[in-house]
């Protein structure tokens, strides 16, 4: 049995469109459209956020919030009062990508000034900076982990500014955005020796998967600074395709879950995560729902850990 599409909802939580009246501490958001190089790119991640919703109900959450979450030590939603909304999908003009910068924001804007931490499923990895755009004139200042196989750091591809190899370039411009922490670095892909070169001279920290595997999660989490909340961005091809096959580009050697999950439960447990962001999930992809149960494993030790 499935949802039908207007009871598809993240965990079961209820709904509500209007970000303005959440009172929830966390809220899920799909964002389908990124800014795209070509028509195709919208197309592949467009279901990525109901896929999510429907591996939850798949897994039995919806009905199920007193279930222990061995994550956790504890129920899904003690005294079964769910503490997420689900926002449904942001609504925007796909063939105006500057319709699609400005709805994303305005969908997620009022989550940021209600104190609501926004977890976003979006579609290609041009997302993030629409999302951290959001917290951009509120008066903090956030750190940004970006777990990602590529350093999304040309200044433009094809003309396009704010296309899937930029996103990073374009939060660094962000003056609410402090430190740029990027793991999971490894193989090749858009990035030249050059943009390399300016990541860093940005101030960026470059880890490679290589260089996690051998530190270790715990040792790298003890690397992050407690002094400010951070927006995780997660491209999913960051995640080894063990846990995250539903990629356009898999590459072995990824972030394992262990090393995800210590990381995300260790900013979790500081109550540190300001916004959580996953990208570049394929649903056509996937194998037996895997990357999306990682995506929707990660969000719930976030709202099972985090104390909000």
């Amino acid at each position: 049995m499935k949802f039908e599409e207007k009871d598809l909802r993240f965990m079961g939580s209820p709904k509500q469109e209007d970000t303005s009246k959440v009172d929830t501490p966390f809220a899920f958001v799909g964002i389908p459209y990124g800014v795209p190089y070509h028509a195709v790119d919208l197309v592949a991640c467009a279901g990525a956020a109901d896929a999510v919703r429907q591996v939850t109900y798949d897994m039995g959450i919806a009905f199920n919030w007193d279930h222990m979450n061995f994550d956790t030590g504890k129920a899904i939603f003690a005294d079964g009062v769910p503490t997420v909304t689900d926002c449904g999908d942001v609504q925007t003009d796909f063939r105006n990508s500057e319709q699609i910068w400005d709805d994303g924001m305005d969908k997620i804007r009022p989550l940021v000034r209600a104190g609501v931490v926004p977890l976003v499923v979006g579609g290609l990895d041009s997302i993030p900076p629409i999302v951290v755009g959001a917290f951009e004139g509120e008066g903090k200042t956030y750190n940004i982990l970006h777990i990602d196989a590529h350093l999304d750091f040309r200044e433009e591809r094809y003309g396009v500014p704010r296309g899937f190899s930029s996103p990073i370039r374009r939060i660094r411009e962000f003056s609410c955005v402090n430190e740029v922490v990027q793991i999971g670095l490894r193989s090749m892909g858009s990035a030249r020796v050059s943009d390399v070169e300016e990541a860093r001279a940005a101030g960026n920290r470059l880890v490679t998967a290589w260089e996690l595997h051998e530190q270790g999660a715990t040792a790298f989490l003890d690397t992050l600074s407690s002094d400010l909340p951070w927006i995780i961005t997660i491209d999913c091809d960051g995640l080894d395709p063990a846990i995250a096959p539903g990629v356009g580009w898999p590459e072995p050697g990824g972030i394992t879950f262990m090393e995800i999950g210590t990381i995300v439960r260790g900013l979790a447990k500081r109550n540190s995560v300001a916004g959580m962001i996953f990208t570049e999930f394929q649903p056509a992809l996937d194998e037996r729902g895997i990357t999306a149960k990682t995506i929707a494993r990660l969000m719930m030790n976030v709202i099972g850990i985090q104390d909000n």
